[in-house]
């Protein structure tokens, strides 16, 4: 290690550090191939990333409106359907009857594929029943 007279410990300071932080990446990936290599092969995310990451459910009917809050009479800024959208809970909102395909009171907060702001669309519009398995309550 170099040190200049003039600066003093300041130098042989920043230069330890600078030695050090270069060392440190090197230990770092090491020790991250040794635990990569203890991990086990799969691992399961837990119940709360898979929420975060939400499910994909299917809207079987066409033009559903998608609402600001789950309630019927709350604005609907569009419509989607048929197609898939990204759940990512549920709770119970107003009450939907759809003749010859049952009714619910139940609503999932979702988004479009691509990303989009959340939006309600009634359960009783997505395949899955009443209440969709696998999608956690808000």
């Amino acid at each position: 290690m170099r040190i200049l007279r003039s600066t003093g410990r300041t130098v042989a300071l920043a230069a330890a550090v600078g030695t050090l932080a270069l060392a440190a990446p090197v230990a770092a990936s090491a020790s991250a191939s040794a635990s990569a290599q203890d991990a086990p092969a799969a691992v399961q995310p837990s119940a709360q990333q898979q929420a975060l990451a939400g499910k994909e459910v299917r809207v079987w009917a066409g033009n559903v409106r998608l609402h600001v809050e789950p309630a019927v009479n709350s604005p609907s800024p569009t419509t989607f359907g048929p197609g898939t959208l990204i759940d990512f809970c549920q709770r119970q909102g107003d009450f939907v009857s759809e003749p010859g395909q049952g009714s619910s009171s139940w609503w999932s907060y979702v988004e479009l594929p691509g990303g989009s702001d959340g939006l309600w669309i009634s359960n009783v519009y997505l395949v899955g029943g009443e209440k969709i398995e696998g999608v956690p309550d808000c």
